[in-house]
């Protein structure tokens, strides 16, 4: 293999990329550490993770190589050598490596430790969770830090548009407004925004990481019924979902073999997912809600369908969430008595905040049960942080004693994290 030639092939692509000119990402204020410690970016294909490291790496001198070149599928442990010549052969004596989607390359994990340990700085991306951590933890202890990067968050969003996030006169509400619906239709990956088609560009996107990342890594036999599960688990967002019910649906052999289904989506960002809440932990393990990892996933799985408004809102701010776990080092569950509460913060020890999400407070019979369930659960959990995300109430209440605030999707999206 003359990897010389793939470099400078890889090179040449990079040289036509027009960083500068690309958004800021929010994950960039976790760059900022020691140089000793490898950093890894991870999250869904297409979500930006290159164009974050290019974007901090591009005034300095690096070597750089994308193993999701086909010419370069396969290679062994005993070639990475060889490969890292090439890059000395393309790029100088550079002591700052970029590694794109390492994850497949066989003992990728003893090769970065190595040019670490040698005093390199190495930065990797990588689409799998699951391959990534259980390489971290065996042979990367204590010498990395992780990123875990997102689509566009919607105040990501905005500023692509040269939109402001904080309110202002009624034309720059209206402005705001159009683009949160927007973002309701195409979701936020960042090429759709560039002017993919969002449909097509999402539905592609979804059945190349299901046939890339899962069919052909775990040898899965059944790929029609696994396919037929992705997609209902994206379509039922915001749902609880039983392996059982999973198994039955889909004529699978187990309960197991739906959960190792489910783990597999959500290791390759497909599907994120968020435990019932319970001070019984394994009760806790038995339940899961599941959700999109973008919008647009689901939208291009339906798109003959009208939106739903209310799973939209729910999933989006289930993602801001998600987003926020790393800013504040936060838990996330959901709650399920007689009535349903969509989210539990949790912080330590400590029971944060109870939100409810719905679209439409307009009918009392609907107000009502938003209420009622967020007052069960705080009376169980003794919570007294009581929140109802919704399209344009903002005020607060006092219910039987208690404060409930209300607050417009697109002003609590809007906040920082």
């Amino acid at each position: 293999m003359n990897y010389k030639q793939v470099v400078l092939d890889q090179k040449e692509e990079l040289q036509r990329l027009n960083i500068k000119s690309l958004v800021p990402r929010e994950a960039e204020k976790y760059w900022t550490i020691p140089t000793r410690l490898i950093r890894i970016i991870t999250g869904v294909r297409r979500s930006g993770k290159s164009t974050l490291a290019l974007h901090h790496l591009m005034n300095s001198g690096f070597g750089y190589v994308n193993f999701d070149d086909e010419r370069l599928s396969g290679i062994k442990s005993n070639e990475l050598n060889d490969l890292l010549s090439a890059i000395y052969e393309v790029y100088g004596d550079v002591n700052c490596l970029f590694f794109d989607e390492i994850q497949n390359t066989e003992n990728w994990s003893l090769f970065v430790n190595r040019l670490q340990r040698t005093g390199n700085t190495v930065v990797i991306t990588g689409s799998n969770s699951k391959l990534l951590s259980t390489e971290l933890a065996t042979h990367l202890t204590g010498r990395y830090k992780t990123i875990e990067l997102f689509p566009f968050s919607f105040r990501e969003f905005l500023l692509a548009k040269s939109i402001g996030t904080t309110s202002g006169t009624t034309r720059e509400k209206a402005i705001r407004k159009k683009a949160f619906d927007e973002y309701c239709q195409q979701g936020g990956f960042p090429e759709i925004l560039a002017g993919e088609d969002a449909v097509l560009y999402a539905r592609n996107l979804f059945f190349s990481i299901i046939n890339r990342d899962i069919l052909y890594r775990y040898k899965i036999h059944h790929t029609r019924a696994f396919k037929e599960l992705a997609a209902y688990l994206v379509l039922q967002t915001g749902k609880e979902i039983s392996y059982n019910r999973l198994k039955n649906i889909f004529s699978l052999g187990s309960a197991h073999t739906a959960r190792n289904y489910v783990d597999h989506l959500e290791e390759a960002y497909i599907i994120a997912t968020v435990e019932k809440f319970s001070f019984k932990k394994q009760e806790s393990l038995r339940y899961r809600k599941t959700y999109a990892i973008d919008i647009a996933f689901y939208r291009s799985l339906s798109p003959a369908v009208p939106v739903n408004k209310g799973f939209i809102y729910e999933t989006l701010v289930f993602l801001e969430l998600l987003r926020r776990k790393t800013a504040n080092g936060i838990e996330l569950f959901y709650y399920k008595g007689t009535r349903e509460v969509d989210f539990v913060v949790k912080k330590n020890q400590e029971l944060l905040n109870l939100i409810q999400v719905c679209h439409d407070l307009g009918e009392t019979k609907t107000l009502n049960r938003e209420v009622n369930a967020l007052l069960e659960a705080s009376n169980a959990l003794k919570c007294e942080h009581l929140t109802i995300i919704n399209e344009n109430l903002d005020e607060e209440r006092n219910v039987q004693g208690k404060t409930i605030r209300f607050i417009p999707i697109i002003d609590w999206l809007t906040t920082a994290p």
